[in-house]
């Protein structure tokens, strides 16, 4: 895949730049860590059919099926979407995490990469764990994690953080800069300026996207009424992991 001249927009890293999502996220996202992880609370809760909501380009599912799960993948992103089918077995749909759609339950739904910070209302955040639940079995485990609004660093919202990422015959320089802070609902807007080089051919990218850190206290009450009982909270990763079960069939 490739892209030619410079773009800008909205979330032009899981559309245009899909394929640098896969090389440079292998980097960024302990993904064995995660793996393990998620593996551990999986064999304690007992579950082996798996719904990953936010699945990407499909790294952390390949692995599951590897270790003899059972997992659907559901991503927004097409693009992510057409990379995870050259990578797993596994059935794949395209849906939004607010309105999940599938004809069978599952024994534990997991949502990781902090693709939960998007729900920018109230109203996302209960629209989705409300379709979480739907797609769960009765006493199904759900697994997320997010930007935890208790541990917010100040200096991303005073200079541009830059990272290098040397992928073989490419080279991807990414800075980044939050701006905008609301404390309302913990959300701010991030700034990427993506310089991708190779065969000696310098290309920019620019994204932005707003993005919200939670309290623990809220998501658990949110969960509740979405019909979840916590089970644990977690901070790993600089992020907030809760893992939630399943207490009631459905939800108003």
């Amino acid at each position: 895949m490739s892209f030619n001249g410079s773009k800008s927009g909205y979330h032009v890293l899981y559309k245009e730049l899909a394929w640098i999502y896969d090389e440079i996220y292998a980097y960024i996202f302990p993904y064995e860590e995660i793996f393990d992880f998620v593996s551990r609370v999986l064999e304690k809760y007992g579950c082996r059919k798996i719904l990953e909501v936010a699945c990407g380009t499909g790294r952390l599912m390949e692995t599951l099926e590897k270790n003899g799960y059972e997992v659907t993948g559901l991503d927004l992103s097409e693009e992510m979407l057409e990379i995870a089918r050259k990578r797993t077995e596994g059935k794949l749909l395209r849906q939004d995490m607010r309105n999940i759609k599938v004809d069978e339950f599952f024994d534990a739904l997991i949502c990781l990469g902090r693709s939960f910070t998007y729900m920018l209302t109230d109203n996302d955040v209960e629209k989705a764990l409300k379709s979480f639940n739907s797609a769960l079995k009765s006493g199904g485990v759900l697994i997320f994690d997010n930007f935890d609004a208790e541990q917010k660093d100040e200096s991303y919202f005073k200079e541009w953080k830059e990272k290098i990422f040397e992928l073989g015959t490419f080279r991807v320089t990414r800075l980044s800069k939050s701006f905008d802070y609301d404390e309302r609902n913990n959300s701010w807007l991030v700034k990427w300026k993506y310089i991708v080089e190779r065969d000696d051919k310098k290309e920019r990218v620019y994204d932005q996207a707003r993005l919200r850190a939670f309290h623990e206290t809220y998501l658990k009450e949110k969960l509740g009424k979405c019909g979840f009982h916590v089970l644990e909270s977690i901070h790993k990763w600089n992020s907030l992991i809760l893992i939630a079960k399943k207490t009631l069939m459905s939800v108003p």
